[in-house]
Parts: structure tokens; sequence; C-alpha cells
């Protein structure tokens, strides 16, 4: 007999449901975010270990997770959305209720559960690599979140400093906003002060520096003293997290580039035009190496975001951008197809016509980017490396092809 367990998770607690094979509920209980509830949630399925034991949760990350996949029973992870729609077909009103929810998440393994894959873990140097470069995105997220509060407050006292350099929030910029935090502060700098300054930051380039310091003794609207003093408080304060976090970006950039180059599958990725060690790790943590997780090209490009949803209703048609992916898969994938611009012969043609056909930036770039997902796709099913010269004599064959049939 086939025991179906429901997990609805939250923050300190999770609702279980134990269903049977025929729907019927055998047991609903909470446990509780710690070592007596995970024990708890151990011995209740003990009570069933002659049975076939599946366990279905909707999230694949945090400690419930890490329990879960330890244990020796099938685990599956739930798409919310697809638990929204059979939320709606049972329940009306479309109530969120953990209870609820657990049942749903049962019922819905036990009718579905022949469409559904089990959860395969990738090696721990994938799944090490996917920590790190999501953790790098949020550090990311932050350092550009503190970099337009900076933009701002300058704005408000201290524009001269925003024309100094083409980013006030780069290394140089930061080092003169340590020194000089106002504009009475710049004034006052000598022309050699200013020169000894830039030297000693290694600024890229000194023949500005005269441009510079007549620039901070142009005249310039004044804000008044109080208020000066309240907003370089704030400079002082976030110049010191920039920085910080700054380094701390470069030291996940060498961590990343470490764990991408130990990888089986490092140069298969990093021999894509424009990928290299930067968007190279973020394709093998979208891909994983389960090379059989995927039951073929469809799958991957669902989970890319890249092939849009086609409805027909009578004589019309409507194509709509697929919103339910992966995320970061799929902006991975745009950046792939943004960079091969520069760096590949079709890909830039291909481009072209795209915008030649009408189409904007954005779709011209979606269409490319389909195209990279079954060229990265076939060298990774295959583990082979990317060749510019093949992939230009493959679609010269096939074009050869299509004129010959025609």
């Amino acid at each position: 007999m086939d025991i179906l367990a429901g997990i609805d998770w939250a923050g300190d607690h999770h609702d279980i449901c134990l269903m049977d094979a025929e729907g019927k509920v055998l047991k609903e209980f909470r446990i509780q975010q710690d070592i007596d509830g995970f024990g708890r949630f151990k011995n209740e399925l003990n009570m069933y270990a002659k049975e076939q034991i599946h366990l279905a949760i909707e999230t694949n990350h945090g400690l419930l997770f890490e329990h879960l996949v330890c244990m020796p029973y099938k685990l599956f992870v739930m798409n919310p959305a697809s638990l929204s729609n059979y939320r709606e077909r049972y329940h009306l009103s479309g109530t969120k209720d953990d209870k609820i929810d657990a049942r749903l998440l049962a019922n819905f393994l036990r009718t579905e559960r022949h469409r559904l894959k089990p959860y395969r873990m990738n090696s721990d140097l994938v799944e090490t690599l996917k920590l790190l470069t999501e953790d790098r995105a949020r550090l990311l997220r932050n350092k550009v979140r503190m970099q337009l509060q900076l933009i701002d407050t300058l704005k408000q006292y201290y524009p001269a400093a925003l024309e100094l350099f083409s980013d006030i929030t780069s290394a140089i910029g930061l080092s003169f906003l340590e020194r000089y935090r106002t504009p009475e502060a710049s004034k006052q700098a000598s022309l050699n002060e200013l020169k000894r300054f830039f030297k000693k930051n290694r600024y890229s380039r000194p023949s500005r520096v005269e441009e510079i310091f007549t620039l901070l003794q142009g005249e310039s609207l004044q804000a008044r003293p109080f208020y000066v003093q309240a907003k370089e408080r704030f400079v002082k304060a976030i110049l010191p997290q920039l920085k910080h976090i700054t380094a701390e970006i470069s030291a996940y950039d060498k961590e990343i580039k470490q764990c991408f180059e130990k990888h089986p599958d490092h140069d298969t990725f990093s021999s894509l035009p424009g990928v290299g060690e930067g968007l190279g790790p973020q394709l093998l943590s979208s891909l994983g190496d389960i090379r059989d997780r995927f039951s073929g090209f469809n799958d991957i490009q669902c989970l890319a975001g890249t092939a849009p949803i086609t409805r027909i209703s009578g004589k019309q048609r409507f194509v709509f951008f697929r919103s339910a992916c992966n995320k970061t898969f799929r902006n991975t994938m745009y950046h792939v197809a943004f960079s091969s611009l520069n760096h590949s012969v079709w890909a830039r043609h291909y481009y072209d016509k795209q915008r030649e056909k009408g189409k904007t930036h954005a779709m011209a770039l979606r269409a490319l980017a389909h195209k990279w997902l079954r060229v990265i796709y076939a060298l990774w099913v295959n583990k082979r490396q990317y060749d510019e010269n093949y992939h230009l004599a493959q679609i010269a064959r096939f074009s050869f092809a299509q004129v010959k049939a025609a």
C-alpha cells in the first residue's frame, strides 16, 4: 500500500497529512521546527515502515527540506502554481489554510504521481555552487540598493561629486567621498593635493585631475549647513558598508570560480561565447548535473521560460509570455543571449534578422535565448564543448538542405 504524506511548511511549524492510495486521511498533525518535531514526524512514518511512503512539499530549501532529502523515501517537490490551480478546483473560495494545504498536497501526489518525477539531488559541488551564486545575487541586490541611496543623498547636498566620475560608486569614487564628504571640503583642496590623492589611489585618468579641480572650484547650489552636516553623516555611515559588501562580492566571485573550475562540466559551459567564468556557474547551477531528470528539450525550455504559451480558441490564436518558470534561469539565458551578440557571428545575424522583422530588442533577445538554450542543452547532454565554426557549418548545411528540398 502507498502512503502519501503532504507537508505544508511554515517558519516555525509544519502541518502534515498522511493519506492512503484510496484518498482516506490516515492522520493529520502538526510538528514544530525542532528536534522533537522532526523526531515525531519520523516516528509517525515508521508506523508505516512496510509500506511505500512518498513525501510532497512545495519548497526545496531550509532545515525541513534538508531533513527530508536524507530520509529513505521518495520526495516530490511541487510547483506552488500547480497546487494553487488544484486548490481552486476543489475549493471555490480558494481558501489558503495550512491544514487544508497539507491534505491537498497529499491528494495531489496521490492523483498526479504518474506525471511527477521524484526529487533528485545534484552533486554537492553543484548544490554548493547554486547556494553561492544565489547568495552572491542577494549581496549584489543589497549593494545596488545602497548605491542608489548614496546617489540620491548626494543629489540632495553634493551634486558636484556625481559629475566627477562616470560611476561615483566605483573604487575611486568611494575613496574620494571618504576624503572629501562635503562640497566645502573638496573646494578647500588644492590642485597639488588632488594630484597626490589620485596618484595614491592609482586613478586611471590622471590627465583629468585639473578638469576635476576646475569642476570642484566652480559655483554650485549650496544647502544649509545643518542639512549638509546631517547628509554627510549618512554618507559617512554608508561608505564603509558599500566598500565591505563590494569586497565580499569579490570574495564570492573567487569562491564561485574555484568551485566552477572543479566541476567536470566546466569546459562545456566556459566554451560558450561570451559566457566564461561569469555566466557559466549560473548555467551550471540552473541545469545541474543530473542529465536524465529532464525528459527532453521541452522540459528545459519550460524551466527557462523561453517557450511562449500558445492558446487557440476558434479562429483566434493567442501567444503569451511564459511567467511560470525559473526566473534565475530565464535571466541567465537572457544575459547569455545578450553577451553572445559581440562574440558569435550567427547569434548577431539571428538577432538582426529578428529586429528586421519588427521585433523589439527584448523580443529578439528572448528568441535568441531560445536558440542558445537548444545549443546548450545538446552540449550539456552530450558533454561536449561549443565550437563556433562547427555550428556555422551545421547552419549552412541545414540551409542548403532546405533550399534543395524547395
